[in-house]
């Protein structure tokens, strides 16, 4: 009797040995056995032998990051597009990457159109995959004037204008990720947004030039944006800024050193009295640091030549404002 239970409790250990060797084995081989890599680059060219002065460019997708670049050396096409794709994980064995995307290139249309979108069979193995990344590097040439819209749902956006560059309309949004906008001695002679649901917004501008009065308007729901000016040359016109948060940071960074240059920045809070929402807002004139929402800030040569008028709005009690504001006297 007692070897029977002796028996009886190997082989209950053996099955149990063997489950723990096996069963994980079984999975890790069923993984692996789909287990597979994608490698693919490949790109889109836009050309024309009567290049127009203005040109709209519509860029859609639904992950991956985008990058705006412009080329000052001359070349034969005004916009190229190179798209990397780099993913490996489960359910690949066989596929490549015109299975899990649908990817489209209108350069026929006004505006030009580059979409890139997950074939919606797809999500559940895209989210599954140990490696997925998608870089799209966008090429244009800047003897032309782009209004471009660039929209990512989940990814980055990053565009970065170099000096002696002219741009004009640039509208960018992300639902979940970051836009990095980059202006540096560069001419702007349309309007700037960004709009970002759940990341962060960066916006550096130093010592741009514009044409007209131009609208940067900057929505970041959760996360923290960052409005970083420099100026120490004449701008050319007057600027109109919007920033808002429903519960993120806003840090604005603020240099001049003109006497023709102005910036005023007015903290709107949203508070509710029962049924109504009234914004109100105090101001000041000297540098106080740091600030407080409700408050507001004109540099010493407010109004001058050429002005920033930037107003910033979160909810009372949400979010926070970080500063660090500079201007000489006039």
């Amino acid at each position: 009797m007692e070897r029977n239970y002796r028996t009886i409790l190997i082989i209950i250990n053996l099955i149990f040995v063997f489950s723990i060797i096996i069963i994980p084995s079984f999975v890790i081989f069923t993984e692996f056995s789909s287990f597979n890599r994608i490698d693919q680059s490949f790109s889109y060219i836009y050309s024309s032998t009567t290049p127009p002065i203005k040109k709209g460019l519509n860029l859609n997708a639904d992950v991956g990051i985008i990058e705006i670049k412009y080329i000052s050396q001359p070349v034969d096409y005004l916009v190229r597009i190179d798209v990397s794709i780099e993913m490996a994980g489960p359910n690949l064995e066989g596929k490549s990457y015109l299975d899990i995307f649908n990817i489209k290139w209108e350069n026929t249309t006004s505006p030009v159109n580059f979409t890139l979108e997950l074939i919606p069979e797809m999500l559940e193995d895209f989210s599954n995959l140990h490696k997925a990344n998608i870089y799209i590097n966008i090429l244009l040439r800047s003897d032309i004037l782009f209004d471009i819209n660039a929209t990512v749902i989940d990814g980055n956006i990053l565009v970065a204008i170099p000096m002696g560059i002219t741009v004009n309309n640039v509208y960018s949004s992300v639902t979940s990720g970051y836009i990095s906008y980059d202006f540096i001695h560069s001419t702007i002679k349309g309007n700037i947004t960004g709009i970002v649901n759940n990341g962060n917004l960066t916006l550096i501008a130093y010592n741009n030039h514009y044409i007209k009065n131009s609208k940067l308007t900057f929505i970041n729901k959760m996360g923290y944006t960052q409005i970083d000016i420099y100026q120490y040359e004449e701008m050319g016109a007057n600027i109109t800024g919007t920033v808002s948060t429903k519960s993120g940071i806003i840090q604005v960074i603020y240099n001049d050193y003109s006497a023709n240059v102005g910036a005023r920045f007015i903290l709107y809070n949203k508070t509710t009295f029962g049924n109504e929402v009234e914004n109100k807002w105090v101001g000041f004139n000297r540098e106080v640091l740091p600030l407080l929402a409700g408050q507001m800030f004109t540099s010493y040569d407010f109004p001058t030549q050429n002005n920033y008028n930037f107003s910033l709005f979160k909810p009372e009690d949400e979010g926070n404002f970080i500063w660090d504001l500079n201007s000489i006297p006039s």
